[in-house]
């Protein structure tokens, strides 16, 4: 005697059920799109802050360490041991650490050789400025890890948002301290700082 088959019958998503998903899809979206775009935007700050910051410090304590001038340029378009020499002002396009035996604040007129140059940090993202006060675009620690000529600023600014609340400012005075402090709209035209700690990671 054979048994009867089993129907089985396969049911697949109503229009009405489709359309609530991808209501809550939407919905989803909506709140989990701008949470991205803000954590991109913060570690894209954090990033180039941290590291410029990091950069003035190592150079500081191989100044020191070395009892030689150490320096940092603003790295030339392409190059990976070239000074920049136009379109100075924003480290947001690189960087380069090296000794400077001749403790000159002259921007180096030649590639730098091998065994001078400590670190080079290549271009970052252009959205996120790091604009300086010195318009010769170096700057030089000398062996006692004081720094050569006038504080130097340099400011951390989302070029979408120039009143982000993540926008900072890297100060180091004239003792050589490194701190990072709230974004003044004006801090790389004058520059004083006192280099005293912050809650956001001075250094002295």
């Amino acid at each position: 005697m054979q048994k009867a088959g089993i129907l089985h019958i396969q049911r697949g998503f109503t229009l009405v059920e489709a359309m609530v998903t991808v209501a809550v899809l939407v919905i989803l979206a909506t709140i989990a799109v701008p949470g991205l775009q803000a954590f991109a935007t913060r570690s894209g700050m954090n990033a180039i802050r941290d590291d410029f910051s990091i950069a003035l410090q190592r150079a500081r304590l191989d100044a020191i360490n070395r009892n030689t001038c150490v320096s940092i340029c603003q790295l030339a378009a392409g190059s990976t041991n070239t000074c920049a020499t136009t379109g100075l002002g924003n480290m947001h396009a690189g960087w380069i650490v090296y000794r400077n035996e001749a403790c000159s604040s002259a921007i180096p007129g030649a590639a730098l050789a091998n065994n001078v140059v400590v670190s080079v940090r290549q271009p970052g993202d252009a959205r996120f400025t790091l604009r300086t006060n010195l318009t010769n675009a170096v700057v030089t620690f000398d062996p006692r890890g004081a720094l050569v000529g006038a504080a130097f600023t340099a400011s951390v600014v989302d070029a979408r948002d120039a009143n982000s609340s993540l926008n900072r400012d890297i100060v180091v005075n004239r003792q050589g301290r490194v701190a990072i402090r709230p974004y003044e709209e004006d801090a790389t035209s004058s520059s004083e700082g006192s280099g005293a700690p912050t809650a956001e990671g001075g250094v002295q």
